[in-house]
């Protein structure tokens, strides 16, 4: 039944032999109906065996399927034109291993009670210390383990407006809402703890991300460029016209901090520390506070930005240009740490893993860079996008449209997995879990066998920032040839919100660093 429909008939319709009052058309129409009928299915089944990889094919190279999940919008009348992650840094579940002779049983906060109640964190542990005391009578040693993970979320956005909130570890569905109108361009969707911000056609929402209702929406006053950034305290709108329109997360009806950038502003904003950053299609980079109203420095290169800037904790922003450099620079004081150059244009933003900096080129080559010297350690061709990385392995998409397993270290090629049917894959560098899936739908997770909790390398409850705002610059001092960055001149004035509905005069072209 994998790939047919059939039916029993009560008569061999090719013989003499016809149900009374049979006639040659009424069995023309039966067989014509059953021909049509076989070939709606075939394609439906095919497809839907084509989006998911099966577990032989995925344990041949060391994987499992952990969870798929179908995404909640209708598909004749969208598909699916974002997935974003997000790795909280203040809301987390506590995990119990309980391990003893007679195997591993894990409890955690999230678990149901016998009423369908979550045990919460002191009911976990209760129920942990419990069966450590039912083993202990019985004579078994046992332990346990505790452990704190932070909560990861998948957004999953489609064209017709459908935000979807995925749990990342299982798969299950905490909230979905559809926002705004389906005849306006989605953008991406950005989000901190507390809130997740979409923009539909000209109007911003603000959700909450527990719940997924609507905390505020408002219209913009531009016209949006790309899918906004949401820091602490402001949610930053890029537009089109070039500039950058920052609203306060708790209170959409005060009116926004407008800067303005040389250029169009047409790539998502990164927070990046205590700084946000966005390039624009003349090739600068702007930085500016991420809480606060002003912008830092300006970073200008010699061809257009096109990809979204990469944060290097603690204090570093890698971005590239298309002008082939990878530009390395100090987060708080804009400082040039180095410049890599890869002789081709650069369109698809830099991964960073640990210590090392992934870059693909236009020519589907793939770089692998050092985040403390931009030298180049090693390089492999036919790599058209880095989609994430394990402890020993880094894994991209080939040119051929197939997921390259490359060692993480060497470069050398491990395998390659099947996922040409597959046009969804979200660049995962927090943590290392495989997200692919198609537009029509169907999202799966990956892991490596064996790897039943997720590394967590960006973001998490151990990284929650904490540091004040002048901790980042102490790690790397101002050049001595060079102002220090609280002497630099602001050269977009205070970027105090416009009187009246109009923008404030500033000047976008003055020196950041004051000379003459």
């Amino acid at each position: 039944m994998d790939k047919y429909v059939y039916f029993s008939l009560p008569h061999d319709l090719s013989g003499d032999t016809m149900l009374p009052g049979t006639t040659m058309l009424q069995r023309c129409l039966l067989l014509g109906f059953c021909f049509v009928l076989g070939t709606i299915v075939s394609p439906v089944t095919a497809q839907r065996g084509s989006s998911l990889i099966s577990p032989t094919e995925a344990n041949r190279f060391g994987l499992e399927r952990i969870w798929f999940t179908r995404v909640q919008f209708d598909r004749a009348r969208g598909r699916i034109a974002h997935v974003r992650q997000h790795v909280s840094s203040k809301h987390g579940y506590t995990v119990h291993e309980v391990l003893s002779a007679r195997g591993r049983t894990v409890i955690t906060d999230r678990d149901l009670d016998r009423f369908g109640v979550p045990l919460g964190k002191e009911g976990a542990e209760k129920q942990a210390n419990r069966l450590v005391q039912q083993l202990t009578r019985s004579g078994i040693d046992a332990e346990i383990k505790t452990q704190v993970l932070p909560e990861i979320t998948i957004y999953v956005v489609s064209d017709s407006g459908v935000v979807q909130a995925i749990d990342g570890e299982t798969g299950r569905t905490r909230w979905s809402r559809l926002v705004g109108s389906a005849r306006f361009p989605t953008d991406a969707p950005g989000s901190n703890d507390d809130f997740v911000a979409i923009v539909n056609g000209t109007n911003l929402y603000v959700l909450d991300q527990a719940t997924g209702s609507i905390a505020w929406r408002r219209q913009t006053r531009g016209a949006p460029g790309a899918g906004p950034a949401v820091s602490d305290e402001l949610v930053f709108v890029p537009m089109i016209g070039g500039t950058i329109e920052a609203y306060s997360t708790s209170d959409g009806r005060q009116p926004p901090w407008v800067f303005q950038s040389r250029g169009r502003a047409v790539v998502q904003p990164a927070v990046a520390g205590t700084g946000v950053a966005w390039p624009t299609d003349q090739g600068d980079l702007y930085v500016a506070e991420a809480n606060l109203t002003g912008i830092r420095y300006r970073l200008e290169t010699s061809r257009p930005i096109v990809a979204r800037p990469t944060p290097l904790p603690p204090s570093r922003i890698a971005v590239v240009s298309t002008d082939g450099y990878v530009y390395c620079i100090h987060e708080s004081s804009g400082s040039l740490l180095w410049r890599f150059s890869t002789g081709e244009p650069i369109s698809k933003p830099a991964v960073a893993v640990e210590d090392a900096l992934f870059v693909v080129t236009d020519d589907d080559n793939l770089f692998r860079l050092s985040t403390e010297t931009g030298f180049e350690q090693w390089w492999a061709p036919r790599v058209r996008e880095v989609v994430t990385a394990s402890k020993n392995r880094l894994y991209c998409l080939g040119d051929t449209g197939r997921l390259i397993i490359f060692d993480l270290k060497t470069g050398g090629r491990l395998g390659m997995l099947s996922t040409d049917q597959l046009d969804i894959r979200m660049v995962n560098y927090q943590t290392d879990r495989i997200f692919l899936g198609s537009s029509t739908g169907m999202i799966q997770c990956l892991r490596e066998v064996g790897a039943e909790w997720p590394t967590i390398r960006a973001g998490g409850l151990e990284e929650r920032p904490e540091k004040e705002k002048d901790t980042a610059a102490e790690d790397e001092p101002a050049p001595a040839d060079e102002p220090a960055p609280a002497a630099t001149p602001d050269p977009f004035g205070t970027g105090a919100p416009a009187a009246g509905g109009a923008e404030s005069p500033v000047d976008p072209f003055a020196d950041p660093f004051g000379s003459s």
